[in-house]
């Protein structure tokens, strides 16, 4: 932002503070209005503790146009209720959507199958890579040569077949040739489906992944850090809208 204002981005990030709109809260569902020509949509949630209370931001992303659509600030961990609020929008703005990306968490899922039942809900390959890089040991398990040559091979599993059945041939002769590890392979195999839910749909062949939409939730994490100790939910969510405006142009309130 400092860049195309020409500030520094200490300045730009006090402007942005101080064009809060005061009609933002809590609860309250902030939307773009290009919600209806989203064709791919991701969703997250992003945790924040403010005052030792819990809360939730949830987001909308249009994965083509790499800008959020809508977004709101709830109490609690997550839970379905931000999703219903976010899909119940684009439901009613009759939103092209023929694709969906998400972390497959049971409240995502649970509100995707109600509001969206006939699209293809894709299973982030990234978070499911994760999850079986922990079981093998985590980050000191590819920091040795063993490792790092399973561990480009479970990649391949994951992001480099073109089609489930060449995955499930690929983790076939993991299981062979590395039957130590068998107990994590048929988790792995539990998980294939519905990470290569992206065959269903042309246009999720290169959305795979919810990098673009962990990107964003990333910048906004890292631009929050020095606000932790903001007094009340209202403040975050103020100041959150203000940075999504200010740096995806302007977005309205419902």
């Amino acid at each position: 932002m400092g860049v195309r204002w020409g500030v520094s981005g200490t300045t730009a990030w006090r402007r942005i503070q101080r064009t809060q709109d005061a009609r933002i809260k809590t609860g309250i569902l902030v939307v773009r209005s290009a919600c209806r020509d989203v064709r791919i949509l991701m969703l997250d949630g992003k945790h924040f503790m403010i005052r030792k209370k819990p809360f939730t931001l949830y987001v909308a992303f249009d994965a083509e146009r790499k800008i959020p659509v809508a977004w709101i600030f709830l109490p609690r961990y997550e839970l379905r209720d931000g999703y219903d609020r976010l899909l119940a929008h684009l439901v009613r703005e009759n939103a092209a959507v023929t694709g969906i990306v998400s972390d497959w968490g049971t409240g995502v899922r649970s509100s995707v199958h109600d509001h969206f039942p006939d699209v293809v809900h894709q299973h982030c390959a990234f978070h499911v890579l994760a999850d079986i890089l922990r079981k093998l040991g985590g980050r000191r398990f590819i920091h040795t040569d063993y490792g790092k040559d399973l561990w480009h091979r479970v990649r391949r599993v994951g992001i480099g077949c073109d089609t489930l059945a060449e995955a499930k041939q690929a983790l076939g002769a993991l299981k062979r040739t590395h039957p130590g590890h068998l107990r994590v392979w048929n988790i792995f195999d539990r998980q294939l489906p519905s990470i290569y839910e992206f065959t269903k749909v042309p246009l999720l062949t290169e959305f795979r992944t919810s990098n673009r939409m962990e990107n964003f939730m990333g910048v906004l994490e890292q631009r929050l850090k020095s606000f932790r100790t903001m007094k009340t939910s209202d403040t975050c969510i103020k100041i959150i809208s203000s940075f999504i405006a200010a740096k995806y142009k302007s977005a309205t309130k419902k």
